[in-house]
């Protein structure tokens, strides 16, 4: 009878084991049936193939979740790696930029003082400036998908 509930909760016939919802067999592996559920469960486990072979299934689901955590923050960590943290990793980003601003400004100024024919220097500063617009926008879309992503303090 599908659809129907009984002590052990719904009929899952339709995942091929026929007296036991997956909801009563995480319960169970998770220790949460008081006994004469328990009692229940080993029973139908006993019966039937299909249902241990859930069991199993549901077993190295178990492990594998178990196996995730959130990242901690180690409490021991020096203050002087806060602060080479805190110092180091804007100052590189701030060298990064201004060098690269640097060398930008550069090349223009080799670009537009050079001989080349004016067509020329039109055509390739705009895939030059295409290639960037791509870039910059790649980037940029990864550092906002990155800020909202909640899995990305989850550690194996």
């Amino acid at each position: 009878m599908q659809g129907t509930t009984s002590n052990l909760g719904p009929q899952p016939e339709a995942r091929g084991n026929p007296e036991l919802s997956a909801e009563t067999l995480m319960a169970y592996l998770d220790g949460e049936l008081p006994p004469e559920g328990r009692a229940q469960v080993e029973a139908v486990l006993a019966r039937h193939t299909e249902a241990r072979r859930d069991l199993v299934l549901f077993q190295h689901l178990h492990e594998d979740l178990s196996g995730i955590r959130f990242r901690t923050h180690d409490a021991r960590t020096s203050i002087w790696g806060r602060v080479h943290a805190r110092l180091t990793h804007p100052l590189g980003w701030f060298l990064v930029a201004m060098g690269t601003m640097a060398w930008l400004i550069y090349g223009a100024w080799m670009y537009v003082s050079s001989a080349t024919p004016t067509l020329e220097k039109l055509m390739t500063g705009a895939v030059v400036i295409g290639i960037l617009v791509l870039f910059t926008s790649v980037i940029h879309e990864r550092y906002r998908e990155w800020l909202v992503d909640p899995y990305r303090d989850v550690e194996r």
